[in-house]
């Protein structure tokens, strides 16, 4: 055994220099020599545990996962103790799509890691950040596989604490190149879009209908319709229970929802608010259908956005009057309850559902909620395709008479100007919320009818050439805007100081 310590520094060298295969002859060469030498003591089984696990992780250099996760778990065997073992086991696990392994690799690394020794605290954050990768990839791997059209190139990962997760390309792009696209899991059209174009569009998808539009099966008076029979099935998980009489005005407006959406509708956050009632309502239909168990399952592909009080982002905000401030709330929130709280003999027996909905229709639930809006939810435009001619006011400095009055000629002067007729709204999309923020991004938003933009949906273009491998980032605000305008906006809406080349100049 005296040559295997040899071999393995300089199994390591190799290793450092990128040359993986003669790190692996040599890792192999030392592994050898210790079985030959016919020496089962602790020693040789630490020191076998070692060499292999070094064996392990060069193999995953040169992607052969098989082969590293076989040595790694053989590493474990020399020696159970020893943690980093069980990293390497994780990762080569994780190449492998095996997520609910890896998750249980890097917990016994961090179970057998000693917390006294100063040296292991590097390996306790590698691991510790593995695990959330692994959870992270369990949950967002089957919503990427399930829909290759839309997110073949790109994947994600979890980096830290701090920027959590973020978006990867797993091919190169070329500049102009469509990265991927993705569905809303839920959106909302804005009032003013809804007021001008509610006959013109699809009530689900915002599509503008060129045929016969699909109606709602509630024939007295609801305005929604759709393009197509899916889209119809698609809402009715939202859509059932605030489905209405729109042509009894006094049945009407005294429904709560009507209540709710004229309390709303003329705030600057109008559509938000909306969306959080689509979402409430959604959440309510799941809840009492079964088809989830508490809340934050019936969140689905959005459980794992970021989140939190909105009320905690306001100047009103102290550190200690949260509670206070998510009063302002319980008006709106009666309203939702009256509509989508629970109201059948059935439902009001359940008292595991009591205790969700009661969850449901809470003050912190609803502010949590509209944290989620605010951080993640982005604007989305479809156009129709045609041009509208509008008429907008001209603005003109008053003028005066020759004698110094004012002239009585108090008539608004508007001109004509041609459009490309659209709506736009807000919705959360699961994947495109997964993109962390740079005031430099390589990645533009498209709303071209030519990049297949005519219904609900972000398509991200890449805005220059991007390396596999490489970090998908855009904008969370007008990268034009100058470095204070744009760090207070990132610091007053999301949170985060921002400390990209662009904003440390």
């Amino acid at each position: 055994m005296t040559n295997t310590p040899n071999l393995k520094d300089l199994g390591n060298q190799f290793y450092t220099k990128g040359d993986y295969d003669k790190a692996i002859e040599l890792y192999k060469q030392g592994i050898q020599e210790i079985l030959d030498s016919n020496k089962t003591n602790e020693e040789s089984n630490n020191q076998l545990s070692l060499i292999t696990s070094n064996l392990s992780i060069s193999y995953y250099q040169i992607k052969r996962y098989q082969e590293s996760l076989e040595t790694a778990l053989k590493s474990i065997e020399y020696n159970p103790k020893s943690a980093k073992p069980y990293l390497r086991a994780g990762d080569a696990y994780i190449a492998l799509s095996n997520f609910k392994d890896a998750k249980e690799k890097y917990l016994l690394c961090i179970k057998n890691i000693n917390t006294n020794d100063e040296t292991a605290k590097n390996l306790l954050t590698q691991a510790s950040n593995s695990l959330q990768n692994a959870k992270m990839k369990q949950f967002y791997q089957p919503i990427l596989e399930g829909s290759p059209s839309l997110y073949n190139r790109v994947e994600i990962k979890y980096l830290d604490g701090i920027r959590e997760k973020a978006l990867f390309a797993k091919v190169p792009i070329e500049k102009g190149e469509i990265i991927f696209s993705d569905l809303p899991f839920i959106h909302q059209l804005s009032v003013d879009s809804f007021k001008l174009h509610h006959n013109d569009i699809c009530s689900h998808c915002i599509k503008f209908i060129d045929t016969a539009p699909i109606k709602c099966d509630n024939s007295i008076g609801c305005k929604y319709q759709y393009c197509s029979e899916n889209c119809k099935s698609d809402s009715f998980i939202y859509h059932s229970q605030s489905c209405m009489n729109n042509s009894d005005s006094l049945v009407s407006s005294n429904h709560p929802i009507s209540k709710y959406r004229a309390m709303v509708e003329n705030v600057p956050t109008s559509t938000q608010l909306l969306l959080v009632e689509s979402l409430i309502s959604k959440i309510s239909y799941l809840l009492k259908t079964k088809q989830a168990k508490n809340c934050n399952l019936a969140l689905g592909t959005i459980t794992h956005l970021k989140r939190g009080p909105l009320m905690a982002q306001q100047s009103s905000f102290n550190g200690k009057n949260l509670e206070d401030l998510q009063k302002q709330y319980q008006p709106l929130l009666s309203l939702l309850e009256e509509a989508y709280g629970l109201k059948l003999k059935e439902h009001l027996d359940d008292q595991l559902l009591k205790n969700e909905f009661k969850k449901l229709f809470s003050v912190d639930f609803y502010d949590n909620l509209l944290g989620m809006i605010n951080f993640n939810s982005t604007s989305t435009v479809i156009k129709s395709g045609k041009k509208i001619q509008i008429e907008v006011p001209v603005v003109t400095n008053n003028k005066t008479t020759g004698k110094g009055k004012k002239s009585n000629n108090n008539q608004p002067k508007t001109t004509t100007k041609i459009i490309e007729n659209s709506c736009w709204g807000v919705g959360l999309f699961p994947i495109f919320s997964c993109m962390n923020h740079s005031c430099i991004p390589n990645v533009e938003i498209s709303n071209e009818i030519v990049d297949g933009v005519t219904s609900v949906r972000m398509v991200v273009k890449a805005k220059k050439n991007i390396p596999a491998g490489s970090e998908i980032l855009h904008s969370y605000c007008d990268e034009t805007l100058s470095n204070k305008e744009r760090k207070d906006i990132l610091f007053s809406q999301y949170g985060f100081k921002c400390t990209c080349n662009k904003c440390s100049k």
